[in-house]
């Protein structure tokens, strides 16, 4: 894994600086701790710098930025390809120096083009290469959006990076707060592609190349879309047993996971002890003869640790197990890092936690696999099946009763109160009651999906357009959710959180082969008996005792509800008000009632208040 960065600057306006390309890719020097490299092309005004984090090929062979064997692309790069010894039997005479997949990425962009070698390729990655044939610079992104890439241009030069800090110490920088991204930042609590909280930033959009000319405009190419891959899976529809789908689904993600343990450096995985990493382990574990490095941090506060989930599985799998268990004071330090390790503002309260594991793995491990992806492709997350009951309860229940629903508002709190005493009822029903209410008054599955995502109401353009095979299926909320949430939050939390300790995170579950085969998966091996991810619990099965798995879903996070009510109290309290944000749809008066139902107890409006102290605290650190 890799930091890169670069500008061209055509009309060398600018110095075209080696030091100045160096200070760039310094800004990221801890995506790449193990060396430093810049080319420069003075003639054509271009400078791409990277710094390397060595995973395959630690030789000087695998130097970057590399030059293809014809001379003709130049190319900086962050990720991985897995299937390079495959390319490599296509290759005809051509001279290895050394075995990075960098030199045969280049080598199959001289034979084929940089267009067509990218749909060859199994992995994650971001890449800029410039054609000094044609004079263009070419910025790549893989399918889902595992790896970043960002560009802009500012004062007639292109700037791009794998972070946007990287291109601030560029003459050419000025930018100014983007309105519109902010506003999406309210009601996501991410910053949704391909928007940049930047203006005049932007994200290359997963699954594209865009192809920059010097004259300031740019070209988007698609060379993988989700909406084509669903469309096609609906269209030839494969008809198997079920048996026959978990033979099937179980042999490519052996697959998936054996590519990705292809490493000349130690290697390891996260363990939480749920389904989707729970499967990664044994995976790996079925086709090593080493134990296999896990980890895992637990907590204090029984709902929020699975720690001694993750250490029963791992007992049964014999893995190489680490735990980490985190005070409240050492979850609380990461606060002030999150600002300058995002670079955006970000508020995935599992912001905390993925990193402390990353930094417990980087301990031991260069590369660590992870069971990110298993939720959006094989409906694993609550709202999924949430979202189809109370559909289905609110098509079948008579207007009269939709209509004296939110009347509910109207009873008094200290009522709530006294229900929660009795014995088995839920805790905060007021605040269960109030969720329940909005969600009730939905008006269509998007309308539906939207409330269950969206923090706070307010106006954006950022839509969720229903995939026309999909009608009216609760498949759109995943469809949705691997084009926004998938790459917005869960990809940029986890490369954000291990590139900041300088550990490789690989996600075998979102090979895009894998991905093809979930959507050609009937319903019915997603979603049984109220349960998500059926198929996956089928696989897992076969490789642990299903009593160490099959319990309640429980979210990656921290107790922020209970921290900001005692420990963090103060400083949240300073920092929400700290400046105006009526140019967001939001006014003080609205945050000071929520933060006082939330401080009552009886509300739990952590995620509301979390998405301000983050734009709060991010806004403070960069002056916008």
């Amino acid at each position: 894994m890799c930091g890169i960065t670069g500008f061209w600057d055509p009309t060398k306006r600018f110095s075209i600086d080696e030091q100045l390309a160096l200070s760039m890719a310094h800004k990221i020097q801890a995506r790449g701790p193990d060396s430093s490299g810049v080319w420069i092309d003075q003639e054509h005004g271009v400078a791409l710098a990277h710094r390397r984090l060595s995973i395959v090929d630690l030789s000087p062979a695998g130097h970057q930025p590399m030059v293809s064997p014809s001379g003709r692309y130049v190319m900086i790069y962050n990720g991985e390809v897995f299937n390079g010894k495959e390319l490599v039997t296509s290759l005809c005479n051509v001279d290895f120096k050394g075995h990075s997949d960098t030199e045969i990425m280049l080598a199959t962009f001289d034979a084929w083009g940089v267009d067509a070698s990218v749909k060859l390729f199994i992995g994650m990655f971001a890449f800029a290469v410039w054609d000094k044939q044609t004079q263009i610079l070419t910025l790549v992104r893989d399918r889902v959006g595992i790896k970043p890439l960002y560009f802009g241009y500012m004062n007639d030069v292109w700037l791009f990076g794998s972070q946007p800090k990287s291109l601030m110490p560029h003459p050419a920088w000025k930018s100014s707060l983007n309105i519109k991204a902010a506003r999406e930042f309210f009601a996501f609590g991410y910053v949704p592609e391909t928007t940049c909280i930047f203006e005049n930033l932007q994200k290359v959009k997963p699954g594209t190349l865009v192809h920059l000319q010097a004259n300031g405009q740019h070209t988007t190419t698609s060379y993988w879309d989700l909406a084509d891959e669903i469309t096609q899976a609906k269209n030839h529809v494969i008809t198997r047993t079920d048996e026959q789908w978990i033979d099937a689904t179980h042999t490519l993600l052996k697959d998936a996971v054996k590519r990705r343990c292809q490493a000349d450096v130690p290697l390891g995985a996260f363990l939480s002890g749920g389904i989707d990493s729970s499967l990664v382990v044994s995976l790996m574990q079925s086709q090593s003869t080493d134990r296999i490095k896990t980890f895992s941090v637990g907590f204090d506060i029984p709902n929020y640790n699975e720690a001694p989930f993750a250490k029963k599985v791992a007992e049964h799998l014999q893995t190489d197990h680490h735990e980490f268990y985190v005070s409240a004071s050492q979850a609380q330090e990461v606060i002030p890092k999150i600002a300058t390790m995002y670079d955006e503002p970000f508020a995935d309260v599992s912001q905390i936690p993925t990193y402390l594991v990353s930094k417990l793995a980087r301990d031991h491990v260069t590369v660590s696999l992870s069971g990110d992806g298993g939720d959006e492709l094989f409906a694993g997350y609550n709202r999924y099946t949430l979202g189809r009951r109370l559909w289905k309860i609110r098509s079948c229940t008579p207007g009269f009763i939709r209509w004296l629903v939110p009347y509910l508002r109207c009873i008094p709190l200290w009522f709530w109160r006294i229900l929660e005493k009795l014995p088995g009822c839920p805790t905060q029903l007021a605040d269960k009651i109030e969720r329940g209410i909005k969600l009730f008054q939905a008006k269509s599955l998007t309308d539906c999906y939207r409330m269950l995502v969206h923090h706070w109401d307010v106006e954006v353009d950022n839509d969720f357009p229903a995939h026309p095979i999909l009608n009216d299926s609760i498949e759109n909320f995943q469809f949705w959710d691997m084009l926004t949430y998938l790459p917005g939050d869960i990809l940029t939390k986890v490369d954000r959180a291990s590139m900041e300790v300088s550990l490789e995170a690989r996600v075998p579950l979102l090979d895009h082969r894998l991905i093809s085969l979930a959507w050609s998966l009937p319903e019915h091996l997603k979603l049984r008996h109220g349960k998500g991810k059926w198929i996956l619990r089928e696989i897992l099965k076969s490789y642990i005792p299903e009593q160490l798995f099959n319990r309640p879903k429980m979210g990656f996070g921290v107790p922020i509800d209970t921290w900001l009510r005692g420990d963090l109290k103060s400083w949240a309290q300073e920092l929400l008000f700290s400046s105006s944000l009526d140019e967001f749809g939001i006014s003080a008066s609205d945050i000071q009632s929520i933060w006082e139902k939330h401080q009552s107890g009886s509300y739990n409006y952590q995620y509301k208040l979390w998405v301000v102290l983050m734009f709060q605290q991010w806004r403070r650190e960069y002056g916008l």
